[in-house]
Order: C-alpha cells, then structure tokens, then sequence
C-alpha cells in the first residue's frame, strides 16, 4: 500500500484529469459523457477525503531518487541507491533510536536498530523509487508503531534542515543527537557526489530535495563534525536498565556517575544471564564506552555515552586500600 501523500497525489492528479475532461464537454445537462466524469470526480473527491482522515498505523514511506543516477523511469545504478538507501535506513534508526530522547553512538551499533528496519515493498510507478514498509504485526495496531513515528520525525527533521535560513539549520543540527547528525550528513553526500535528488513522501511528512537544496545541504555539513572516542573507565556499575537501556556508572576515583545508554546485545546478556549480572551490580568493574560528540565550526554542540560492555575488575585493578 502506497503512503498516504503519495496516495493523494495520484488522486489530485487524477482529479485534475477528469476536471479538464468535465470541462472540456458540452453545457448540456443531460450527456453520459458528463455523467461519467461527474461521477468519476465525485468518487476521487471522496477518496481523498477518506486518505486525509485515516492512514495506516504501521510505517510506509515512499523514497524517490532522480537526477544523473537514473535513466528514464525504470533504471538507477545499484551502487547509488545501495548507498542512498542505505544510508536513508540509517537516518530512520537514529530517529527511532532518539523517540524517548535515548543517546545513540555515532558508530556501532543502534539501541533498537532491529525494530528500525524497513523492507522494500514495491517501486514507485511513472519515476524511479521505492516504497520501504516495515513488516506489521499479524494484528493492526489502535496506535501508530514506533517505526511510523519515527520515519515521520526523520522526515521532518531533513525538512528543518532544508532551509534557506542558516540560523534555522543550526539551530536543528545544535538540538539533534550526534548519529542522527552523521547519518544525514552521509546521506547528502551519496545524494551530491552522484549528482542526485530525492523525494519522501510518507503518510504525514513529505521533503523535496532539488540539485539546489543537496547542494547547500552538503556545503553547510562541511562545517558539522561528528567524532567518537573508545574510552575505559573502572569504577562501580550502579545498574542497567532493561526498558530503557539506561546505565549508571560511579567512575573510580572521582565524584563523578557517567550517565548514558547500553547497547542492545550489551542488556540483553545483562538481562539473560544472571551470573554476568551478579559478578557486575555493585562491584568494580571495567567498563568500555564509546564516548560521541557533535561539533559545528570547531564548537562541541553535544555529548553522548555508550556503554558497550562490561567486564569484573581484576584484583590487581582494584584500588590500594592502607
């Protein structure tokens, strides 16, 4: 099933057509010609009214490509739209990753990037794109997935970014967490190294990026730097929250608690098994975290941590005690 404003703009579309078609008959009343179209216009009338007041609970949203990279309607390089989509794929993790304002590292791997995956469910007719859906429970939902949601925020973040205005788009890279940086900034960059530009259309967000709006994007990511840094602390973990993949960590030494989020394989053995949890809760240990940073104009904007495991102190660790 197509997005719901792509839906719409095949019905205005198709509006338009039986319209010109109604306008191009004879006065008269009483002709089946005028009927019909009458007839046909009323039911794409109502057909958009229909789509403006419902949509689907579940994520779909349409990612159109032109430019150099495709030819006609029906042929694009499979390098440029392995990068474009891939790259678009990671766009959305980071904005489900960032739902409950969660950190996300600049690298590795999401919190939650399992559940942010979207599957190639069809092409666009009449241009060269795709339509991406996650896979929906056997069951509808009352509420929109987190997926939907977070495809949407993607949508609408790249839509704030893509401003005229410099100072609104500083103010979007300043408030966005490091990851959701760095992946739009690749995703630019496919777009303009290959001489791109995409369309996305979802249910209730759409973006147009023309030659000049990937142009002036990518010109304005020269000054945005996302860096990352391994970093091994010993201290006491205070604990791991399984729901929300929240860490506390009191740093050896220092009247510091380091704050942030885990990695999904990281609580999922944290949670699984309850000997790792034993030998960690409350006790020395060593902890490996990956510590990301967004700068603008050589500025740091914002800090995130990730735990990434977790190991005991060995005893020649441990502090000396006199």
């Amino acid at each position: 099933m197509m997005p719901n404003l792509l839906s719409i703009e095949a019905l205005e579309a198709d509006k338009a057509f039986a319209q010109r078609q109604l306008e191009s008959l004879p006065d008269s009343p009483w002709g089946t010609a005028r009927l019909m179209w009458e007839q046909r216009l009323n039911e794409i009338s109502q057909q958009i009214t229909d789509l403006r007041v419902s949509s689907a609970t579940s994520a779909s949203v349409a990612v159109i490509f032109d430019g150099l990279p495709v030819i006609g309607q029906g042929d694009i390089r499979l390098d440029f739209s392995t990068d474009a989509l891939g790259t678009y794929q990671k766009i959305v993790a980071a904005s489900l990753a960032t739902l409950a304002d969660e950190a996300v590292a600049a690298k590795g791997k999401i919190k939650g990037a399992k559940r942010s995956k979207l599957y190639i469910r069809d092409i666009v007719r009449g241009s060269m794109g795709f339509i991406l859906e996650e896979i929906s429970p056997p069951q509808s939902d009352l509420f929109n997935t987190p997926l939907k949601i977070a495809v949407e925020n993607a949508t609408a973040f790249l839509a704030s970014l893509n401003t005229p205005s410099l100072d609104e788009f500083n103010s979007a890279i300043d408030a966005a967490p490091p990851r959701l940086v760095s992946a739009v900034q690749k995703f630019a960059k496919v777009l303009k190294d290959a001489g791109a530009t995409a369309k996305i259309v979802g249910d209730d967000q759409k973006l147009a990026l023309g030659l000049e709006d990937v142009a002036r994007l990518s010109e304005r990511f020269t000054t945005v730097d996302v860096q990352e840094e391994s970093v091994t602390l010993n201290g006491t973990l205070l604990g791991v929250l399984p729901d929300s993949h929240e860490f506390e960590l009191e740093v050896e030494g220092q009247d510091e608690i380091v704050k942030g989020a885990a990695t999904d394989d990281l609580v999922s053995k944290y949670v699984a098994d309850n000997a790792f949890k034993e030998q960690l809760l409350l006790k020395p240990v060593k902890a490996f975290l990956r510590y990301t940073r967004t700068y603008r104009g050589g500025r740091l904007l914002r800090e995130q941590v990730m735990l990434e495991n977790l190991e005991p102190q060995a005893r020649t660790d441990y502090p000396a005690r006199f």
